[in-house]
């Protein structure tokens, strides 16, 4: 390990990864790369994947627009023939019942499609043909994306770590970021971050990206910054689990993605291997203390509303068997929206974190526009509205369908 580079990067998960890899695409930057365990063994490993272009605020849907086209051809996005992010074209179908989300989920529609999304709000019977399982009798407005689908969160951030390598980028697993390295600013009083400090030693560092989503706070607590410090970061973090079932009938891979905003908990499914479907919630989930401490076990009152609710959604599943169950850490601002851009207070630092379960969607274009502002350029699309003083400004990104993570 070299004793320094111009970035560094704490964090290999998918977010982590694309803004290593296109720092180097765009530069000839020294940049390196640091995980505390394998590339993608934290919050990315257990995503569901799904990518959608659906969202009220307008800097998601530009984010996630722009990143749809890398999912969709990710070899050309990459300039590589051997990487795969495994996206399946499945398009996507929104729910909503009577009341106030139908008419938000028209409007949201409209403004899409003002912005160049393609989707489109389609009736009960097109929406069967699309997804002969689905009983939607009570379903008051639907809307759907063609483009749409779900990808592999695992191959897709090995697919950036492998491109990174190629362009130079060093990658560091098993070396995880203990604390930052902290020297004296510009002020009296002012600290810089000037490096990470790791298992194998200190790395200086020009500039810092903390990408750690669930794990940043416990940085600024391992590097001795103020408990105001780590309060103004406005993270909370909490568990969710993703639940697979088995029907009477197999649910197959070409069946669109699912968004259900007529139940409380904002369900989504889709197809899984082995002809299930994978389950699981938009709410805000079970408040964590510690990411390095999630229970495994899915709750029992989970797994029954959850059946309860898919065997209504689709007959075909009414009483459907539990196949398998995974846990996953959400970092979730009070906006449900990320936070991207320089530390307050802490110059050399920059921040991504609070991705709020629908990051890994969003990290084509979110690397590509952080390394731009990184290596002082306008990025494609504007970061500023996530900009970590937004908090304290009062500028939050408020979604149309209240909690959860479709914003």
């Amino acid at each position: 390990m070299r004793s320094g580079y111009d970035f560094a990067i704490a964090g290999g998960g998918v977010i982590g990864a694309s803004i290593a890899f296109h720092l180097a695409e765009l530069s000839d930057a020294s940049v390196a790369l640091f995980d505390r365990g394998e590339i993608c063994s934290g919050g990315t490993g257990r995503s569901c994947a799904i990518i959608r272009s659906h969202y009220s605020v307008a800097s998601n849907t530009a984010l996630t627009l722009r990143s749809l086209e890398v999912f969709g051809d990710f070899r050309e996005a990459l300039g590589e023939e051997d990487v795969t992010c495994g996206f399946v074209n499945s398009g996507y179908l929104i729910l909503a019942g009577p009341g106030d989300f139908a008419d938000r989920l028209a409007d949201n529609l409209a403004r899409q499609r003002e912005l160049g999304a393609d989707t489109s709000s389609i009736g009960r019977a097109e929406a069967r043909e699309l997804h002969p399982l689905l009983e939607l009798e009570e379903v008051a407005a639907i809307g759907w994306e063609p483009a749409s689908g779900y990808a592999d969160p695992v191959a897709t951030t090995l697919g950036y770590v492998s491109a990174a390598r190629r362009r130079g980028v060093a990658v560091f697993e098993h070396a995880p970021v203990e604390r930052l390295r902290l020297g004296r600013g510009g002020g009296p009083a002012e600290s810089r971050v000037t490096g990470v400090v790791t298992p194998g030693g200190t790395v200086e560092a020009g500039r810092v990206v903390s990408a750690l989503g669930p794990w940043t706070r416990g940085l600024y607590a391992d590097s001795g910054l103020s408990d105001a410090a780590a309060e103004a970061l406005r993270l909370q973090v909490s568990r969710h689990v993703v639940l697979t079932f088995g029907g009477t009938a197999s649910y197959g891979s070409e069946l669109p993605t699912v968004k259900d905003l007529t139940v409380d908990n904002k369900m989504y499914f889709r197809p899984a291997d082995g002809g299930v479907v994978l389950v699981g919630t938009g709410d805000f989930g079970d408040p964590l203390e510690d990411p390095d401490r999630m229970t495994a076990t899915a709750p029992r009152d989970l797994v029954s509303l959850q059946q309860t609710q898919i065997g209504a959604r689709m007959p075909a599943f009414e009483g459907a068997r539990l196949t398998d169950s995974w846990v996953g850490p959400y970092d979730i601002t009070p906006d449900w929206n990320p936070v991207l851009g320089p530390a307050p207070g802490l110059p050399g630092l920059y921040l991504a974190y609070g991705f709020s379960g629908h990051g890994f969607k969003l990290a084509p274009a979110i690397g590509r526009c952080v390394a731009q502002s990184l290596l002082g350029e306008a990025p494609d699309i504007d970061l500023a509205p996530y900009r970590p003083e937004r908090f304290s400004e009062e500028a939050l990104l408020l979604g149309a369908y209240g909690v959860g993570s479709i914003s």
